[in-house]
């Protein structure tokens, strides 16, 4: 069993994402990356995801990872849910999340190895001017 990550972002975030990833973890993460361009319609990312998706081993984890939760990146990802048994949808992409998803093996139970990589990412959420402030108290 082999995870796949999928990033499908608005423009071209995705390829940022994949260079920053190979740049900390100094190794090539295989990584599958779809752009949403602005001409590019649902119809257009729906069937780009489905091709996608195909390509991938039926019992194999897939991953995507979209970057704003309610953006049309993340609707487009939902219905591919009720065909795949083993696609996880993450949303709010950042690199923290990235790291977390790209860096784990994933040797055991996949939603709850994705929980705490989401909850990780949370914590990592800061407010600097606040954190300092606090600092000073």
């Amino acid at each position: 069993m082999m995870k796949h990550i999928v990033l499908l972002t608005h423009g071209h975030l995705c390829e940022g994402f994949a260079s920053a990833l190979q740049v900390i973890s100094g190794s090539d993460n295989p990584l599958t990356l779809l752009c949403m361009e602005a001409q590019d319609s649902p119809d257009t990312m729906h069937s780009r995801v489905r091709q996608v998706l195909e390509r991938f081993p039926a019992a194999d984890p897939v991953i995507l990872m979209t970057d704003i939760p309610v953006g049309s990146t993340t609707q487009i990802a939902i219905p591919f849910l009720e065909d795949y048994a083993n696609l996880y949808i993450v949303t709010g992409l950042n690199l923290g999340l990235l790291l977390e998803v790209a860096l784990n093996p994933m040797e055991d139970d996949v939603s709850t190895i994705l929980w705490e990589a989401v909850e990780a990412s949370r914590q990592t959420l800061l407010f600097i001017n606040d954190q300092l402030d606090s600092n000073e108290e």
